[in-house]
């Protein structure tokens, strides 16, 4: 089991980063968020989040141990553990706060804030290739990442970089860099003779990116020779080694769609459409859904009228989401598990609204708002009781995106290849056209060759990749939300109460650099 350890001061950090942890490797392995720390009941592995002086003595203690042990440590560095780990004391620019900001992106191309996180090679310890990413980017005005990520901010909030250390270059596993000046450490990883370390300079390390998968490798794969180990449960089902998700979201039409579903089908591609059911009252609009249905897409709701905030309050967004699940429920004769957020946006009221309306779960994940609900990972959420789960879907494949230098869709391509590096489902998303706005694509002949391209260099890139509908892909996330993983003895076992939802796909565990089908073998401690 994972032991977190956060101070009561920081407890917002703390609750986000144990629900992250769960979603990895399920909620039995994981405890509850603890400020105090009980040797007795603290276990070989620790997550340790804004660590306060005192809880630093104790991990000090803790890496010191004759016992094997690993310690991840997010933002803050108790001055003795910092002595311990060689971290060396610097101060930020004084310009740091703009530096970490991005301008917004015009069409045709990415704007990218001047401070950057860069990789270096110690990174292929953890499974990341050297390579780097912006603090913050935009690739459409100032709301979509296509990259998926959230931004590293400079406020003094749980998504702020933390301390001006630097770690000795041979530890350091990632810099934040100002106009290619190094400024502080990012990343950093420890070995010791019974232990090992990892630290990322944030509160709640990287939560909102594809980084996460570092955090994941090194609970389950680092020196699996010597130090302890849990299972992580991947979000892409067993057998395949990558998995991708597409929709539409019907903002002003659903019929317009007709010609891109057409290009899905010949591809054999499921297709999805994300309906905010105003536009049902249109009589042109309805025959598609079907057409979709049958074709084993997916139908999701996208709101009653597409209000922004799903209307502002819990009782608004009750009824943006009641209304709309009635109206797609009559319309089609089946039960509409999940929704997509208009604008992506997703308060906490209304998430809660959704579950509350009997929603099953929600898309969402944006960088400009909602930083909480921007996740590496689909399922359950830190402040949401009840069988609901998230997922971020943050690639907007529009003509507006389309690079105008080089080849028009790298960004697309390098937003798929970094899911399939750190075992991400991949969501992309687009809009039917409307009368009014056809959202930067000429025409549509010009949006289907780019759809089809894109597809194309998933099934280039990947050697078994799995496409599925919305329904598909979030019932599987669901399925992985709800199962336990239990050591037994000497054995890990997955323990599922039902197993309907996307029963035909198997969940992998990666443990000690192998991976199994624990949906039909246990792990051998």
């Amino acid at each position: 089991m994972m032991t977190v350890l956060c101070p009561d001061s920081s407890r917002e950090a703390g609750l986000l980063v144990a629900a992250a942890l769960r979603r990895s490797l399920t909620a039995r392995q994981v405890s509850a968020v603890s400020a105090t720390v009980n040797p007795a009941e603290v276990t070989r592995l620790v997550c340790a989040v804004n660590s306060d002086e005192e809880m630093g003595e104790f991990l000090v203690r803790f890496i010191d141990s004759s016992q094997k042990s690993k310690l991840i440590i997010f933002g803050a560095v108790p001055a003795l553990l910092a002595i311990q780990l060689g971290l060396v004391p610097g101060s930020f620019p004084n310009d740091l706060g703009i530096a970490v900001r991005a301008a917004a992106a015009r069409a045709g191309t990415f704007a990218e804030s001047p401070c950057r996180i860069v990789y270096s090679t110690q990174a292929q310890k953890l499974g990341l290739a050297r390579m780097e990413r912006a603090a913050e980017r935009f690739d459409f005005t100032d709301e979509w990442n296509n990259l998926g990520y959230g931004a590293l901010k400079a406020d003094g909030s749980p998504w702020a970089v933390a301390a001006p250390f630097r770690a000795d270059p041979s530890a350091e596993l990632a810099r934040l860099q100002v106009d290619g000046i190094p400024i502080a450490t990012y990343a950093s990883l420890h070995d010791f003779p019974n232990a090992s370390v990892l630290w990322f300079n944030r509160p709640v390390g990287p939560i909102d990116s594809f980084e996460w998968r570092l955090v994941e490798d090194f609970i389950a794969n680092y020196r699996h020779e010597d130090l302890p180990c849990l299972p992580v449960i991947s979000e892409i089902p067993h057998s395949h080694d990558a998995a991708a998700t597409m929709r539409l979201d019907c903002d002003e039409d659903v019929e317009s769609s007709r010609a891109l579903f057409d290009a899905y089908r010949e591809m054999g591609v499921p297709f999805s459409l994300a309906v905010h059911t105003a536009l049902l009252s249109e009589e042109a609009n309805r025959p598609i859904i079907a057409d979709v249905l049958r074709s084993g897409g997916s139908i999701l709701s996208h709101s009653a009228t597409h209000a922004p905030n799903w209307g502002g309050s819990y009782e608004a967004a009750h009824r943006e989401a009641s209304e709309s699940k009635q109206a797609l429920e009559s319309l089609t004769g089946a039960t509409t598990r999940y929704a997509v957020s208009p604008f992506h946006q997703t308060p906490f009221y209304a998430r809660e609204a959704l579950r509350d309306a009997g929603y099953a779960g929600c898309i969402g994940g944006i960088i400009r708002n909602d930083p909480e609900f921007l996740l590496a990972r689909g399922g359950i959420l830190a402040d949401l009781e009840g069988p609901f789960i998230g997922h971020s879907q943050q690639h907007m494949l529009h003509g507006d995106c389309l690079l105008s230098d080089g080849d028009p869709l790298a960004v697309s391509k390098q937003a798929f290849d970094l899911a399939m590096a750190s075992k991400t489902l991949f969501g992309y998303l687009d809009h039917p056209f409307s009368a009014r706005y056809q959202y930067g694509w000429s025409d549509e002949s010009s949006r289907i060759a780019a759809h089809r391209e894109l597809v194309g260099h998933i099934r280039s890139v990947a050697n078994k990749p799995l496409f599925l509908s919305e329904d598909r892909a979030l019932d599987f996330i669901s399925r992985k939300a709800a199962a336990r993983l239990v050591q037994d003895g000497d054995r890990f076992c997955l323990e599922e109460d039902n197993v309907d939802e996307a029963a035909d796909l198997d969940l992998a565990a990666e443990y000690r650099g192998k991976t199994y089908n624990v949906s039909r073998e246990e792990i051998p401690v």
